[in-house]
């Protein structure tokens, strides 16, 4: 089992989700009476000697990712996500999906999109072709599985947060096969979101051999697993076509009849199309059992992602205090992030501050808040710019895309 007792039932537990996920509203769980915070590993295995390893420690805000295969002396880290020096960039969305689909079938207590995906998402980001309707549905199914009835509606609040930490799209990412003719990734460009992943061109620590022949096991895998002649029966072949049309999942239950009648027996697949915890989960299993190209069949069974036409922008506000009130910048964070959430805008936080040495000692002169703004900069921007001037702070505050030393975003108010 690659979640154990302690951690599936912690996983159960109201706080574990905000905690892993790195929220701000999160409780702290770091006990510094404690020497060994929590922690918990979970082992996803893909048979083979393949395994992905989840390290994750709460208490520290950490969370580390290994692979095992074979040919490797032990586990080696492909990446790490905590909130400092954080390298998540590991896989781009169809290789979890992928990965994802055969830890499933070789373990039929995990289903997919379930806890492998839920837990392993803040690993994968998307880069350019890669399609969000193949996407929201898988991630919004994977949480709703883990954290049932936590969505109002739409997309889950997981899955724009992780759309907003990991889309990677229109910020340079390509990808290059180095002379060994693995594959690697890289950045050209500075607008938007930055890289880090250990997985670049000239890195010395990514086990580039070891992934590639991850993916190929992989793929071998899955293609096993649909190679079962009964699939070429002309009533299987009927239904497939029928559930692979746009209102497909209408017909599972002809196609569950069609496969039992034909002896066909994978159980994991079976339970997929007779009995799926979700639709998503029927979805990935009907695009396999008929061959699709992967994540082909999920736009036409859930259309366009509510996603499609977001977008994200990290801001950096620098917000002079001396001659404040104290904790200036953490009340007028607070504010920025109740309106904004409240406009579904966004949010904001304290990133930081500056001191400067005076009287023998230190005198407090800057906050620096980090901003997150959603599919309207423009409106984004107004509403900042209303309660900063709201606080006569307007004309000394300093707004500018996060990571950027050029153009300051003007916060003269327009009405």
């Amino acid at each position: 089992m690659p979640l154990d007792d302690a951690l599936a039932a912690r996983m159960a537990e109201p706080d574990f989700w905000p905690v892993y996920l790195f929220d701000d509203d999160a409780p702290d769980v770091y006990d510094e009476d404690v020497d060994d915070q929590e922690s918990h590993v979970a082992r996803f295995q893909l048979g083979g000697g393949f395994a992905l390893i989840l390290d994750l420690t709460l208490g520290l805000e950490y969370v580390g990712l290994a692979l095992a295969a074979p040919g490797l002396p032990e586990p080696v880290t492909v990446g790490w996500d905590d909130q400092a020096h954080f390298h998540p960039h590991v896989m781009p969305w169809p290789e979890l999906d992928l990965l994802c689909r055969v830890v499933a079938l070789h373990d039929p207590e995990l289903r997919h999109p379930g806890p492998m995906l839920a837990l392993l998402c803040r690993f994968a980001f998307l880069a350019e072709l890669d399609d969000l309707d193949r996407v929201t549905p898988l991630v919004d199914a994977a949480f709703e599985l883990m954290r049932p009835g936590d969505g109002e509606g739409g997309v889950r609040a997981e899955t724009r947060d992780w759309f907003d930490l990991r889309d990677l799209r229109g910020t340079g990412v390509v990808w290059t096969s180095r002379t060994d003719g693995h594959r690697a990734v890289d950045q050209h460009g500075d607008d938007g979101l930055p890289l880090y992943s250990l997985r670049a061109p000239d890195s010395e620590d990514f086990p580039f051999a070891a992934w590639s022949a991850l993916l190929a096991h992989a793929r071998e895998r899955l293609d096993a697993a649909v190679g079962d002649r009964t699939l070429r029966a002309p009533a299987v072949r009927q239904a497939l076509d029928r559930c692979t049309a746009p209102d497909g999942y209408e017909h599972l239950a002809a196609l569950a009849d069609a496969l039992s009648a034909a002896g066909y027996t994978h159980p994991v697949l079976m339970r997929a199309v007779a009995q799926p915890g979700d639709r998503a989960e029927a979805c990935w299993a009907v695009e396999t059992l008929s061959g699709l190209p992967q994540g082909k069949l999920v736009p036409r069974w859930f259309g366009p992602s509510p996603l499609s036409a977001g977008r994200s922008w990290r801001l950096s506000l620098t917000l002079p205090v001396a001659g404040r009130p104290w904790r200036f910048g953490q009340q007028v964070a607070g504010e920025l992030s109740t309106a904004l959430q409240e406009a579904g805008l966004g949010d904001a936080e304290v990133g930081g501050s500056m001191s400067r040495p005076e009287g023998g000692g230190y005198v407090h002169v800057e906050d620096h808040l980090n901003l997150l703004i959603r599919d309207d900069l423009a409106l984004g921007v107004t509403l900042i710019a209303r309660i900063l001037h709201n606080y006569r702070a307007a004309e000394t505050a300093i707004l500018r895309h996060a990571g950027k030393e050029g153009e300051v975003i003007s916060l003269r108010q327009t009405t």
